[in-house]
């Protein structure tokens, strides 16, 4: 039987519910091999991960990775690194940026929502490993602000939003270099998310690949009908490789750990590399 790969996921260190231990427990359960932890611009995940792993003695690989936002031609794209060295300078100190910036931008972003009569006490910013815009979601739901994360963001917190701040995060080509300086792979994250046209996804994808991408995240868990196809087969035509990943953040009947992430067989998938780069 082939290994079940789920290369992009959330803990509670960044936007996701479940600790790192209990995501590892869960992938476990349901027959996820090989795992990629994709918290938010930290890695604060992988050692508590690691050792639940080694402790129970799952039957999961724990792969090295790290979700990072950058920007691009205005557009704010997300970059999955994966099978790095995390105690690489380079990583280190554009993760630390990231983090920076992040705490910064929640602190703007509580001052908007403050400005706006909205006083929510969310967790302070020392309380998060890694504060998201989904964390002021949760606040604004919890005393009844609004009536979900989803309205949450459609009225405050979604770009061009009334509570929304822009954030300043790293040049997609930059990104892409210090990750590959620590020896790790770069995917673009979740493709279609962005809104972008055919066009602009192409542009987008060659540019990277000039700068070192290795791969797009062609399965998904949860993908509109086609878009699996047409990512296959942009990534065949540019001669990248292509990844997959649930992009799990809590257990959703519609999105689950290892569910629904077959690629199709024209694609080349990005452990194939790693797998070369072994022998």
């Amino acid at each position: 039987m082939s290994l079940i790969y789920d290369l992009h996921c959330h803990t509670n260190l960044s936007d996701g519910v479940l600790s790192p231990a209990e995501l590892v427990q869960r992938a476990a359960h349901f027959g996820v091999q090989q795992l990629a932890i994709t918290d938010h611009d930290t890695i604060a995940a992988l050692a508590p991960a690691r050792a639940a792993i080694t402790e129970q003695q799952l039957s999961v690989n724990l792969i090295n990775g790290v979700e990072l936002s950058c920007r691009w031609h205005n557009h704010e794209i997300h970059l999955v690194a994966l099978n790095f060295d995390p105690e690489h300078a380079d990583l280190l100190q554009l993760l630390a940026q990231q983090q920076q910036q992040r705490r910064e931008r929640y602190a703007a972003m509580v001052a908007r929502l403050d400005y706006l009569g909205l006083a929510i006490m969310p967790p302070e910013v020392d309380q998060l490993t890694m504060p998201t815009r989904k964390h002021l979601a949760d606040a604004l739901v919890a005393q009844g602000k609004v009536s979900s994360v989803e309205a949450a963001f459609q009225r405050y917190l979604g770009a061009g939003k009334l509570a929304y701040i822009k954030a300043q995060w790293v040049e997609l080509e930059q990104a892409i270099a210090a990750v590959k300086a620590a020896g790790g792979s770069t995917v673009i994250a979740h493709p279609h998310a962005y809104q972008l046209s055919n066009k602009w996804l192409r542009r987008l994808f060659s540019e990277a690949k000039a700068a070192g991408l290795d791969a797009i995240e062609v399965a998904i868990g949860a993908q509109a009908p086609g878009q699996r196809e047409a990512l296959a087969l942009m990534a065949n035509e540019l001669e990248l490789a292509a990844s997959v990943g649930s992009d799990f953040h809590a257990p959703l009947r519609w999105r689950e750990l290892g569910k629904n992430l077959c690629l199709p067989p024209s694609c080349v998938p990005i452990w194939a590399q790693w797998q070369a780069n072994n022998r």
